[in-house]
Order: structure tokens, then C-alpha cells, then sequence
């Protein structure tokens, strides 16, 4: 799923993943924000390698123990690892994976 979100971010379907409910902090179909950090960036998004995930870090909230928070490094044509990181919760419930993104910034 994370995979997706970031390839959907390298197409900058922004407004598409508000309009489908994957991020948090808006529910206006018509929401671009997610992708600022991306468009102000100096490099290219490309989909995540498989290295990807070495570097990524999760956790679980201490507060609900059916949610993850995750922090994932995203890559760059130019640069390949790059500043830009896309943070996220997971949540498991009832068979089911869900993920909200929280935020795509530099770090």
C-alpha cells in the first residue's frame, strides 16, 4: 500500500489520494497540499527501490495498539535517498490495512 501512495505521489495524483480518503488532514477532494514539499523539491520523485525499506522506521502508538506510525525516506532521480520523507499511520482493524498520510516534507 505505501508503495502505491508513493507511486501515485511520483504521478502527482495529489488531489487523488485527498479525494480517496488517504490523507489525513483533508477530506476536499480538490486538496493538493500533499504534494508542496514535492513540486518545491529540487529532483525528480521516483517509485521507491527495494532498498527503500531498509530505511524506513515504524512503530507502534503507545496509545492505540492497532495503529503504526511510519517514517519513509523517499528517492530522487537525481539523488536517489533524498531530504523528502512521507509519514504515515497504519491501522489494522478487523482484516483490514488501512493508511493515512500525515505528511510528505523535507527532513
Amino acid at each position: 500500500m505505501l508503495a502505491g501512495i508513493v507511486e501515485r505521489l511520483v504521478s502527482k495524483d495529489y488531489a487523488g489520494l485527498t479525494a480517496d480518503g488517504l490523507v489525513s488532514y483533508s477530506n476536499d477532494p480538490a486538496d493538493d497540499s500533499i504534494g508542496r514539499w514535492i513540486e518545491d523539491y529540487p529532483a525528480t520523485l521516483v517509485p521507491l527501490p527495494e532498498e527503500a525499506w531498509e530505511h524506513g522506521e515504524c512503530g507502534r502508538f503507545t496509545d492505540d495498539p492497532d495503529a503504526w506510525w511510519v517514517v519513509l525516506d523517499l528517492w530522487t532521480a537525481e539523488e536517489g535517498r533524498s531530504d523528502l520523507s512521507l509519514e504515515a499511520t497504519v491501522r489494522e482493524s478487523d482484516d483490514r490495512v488501512t493508511v493515512s498520510v500525515d505528511y510528505v516534507h523535507v527532513m
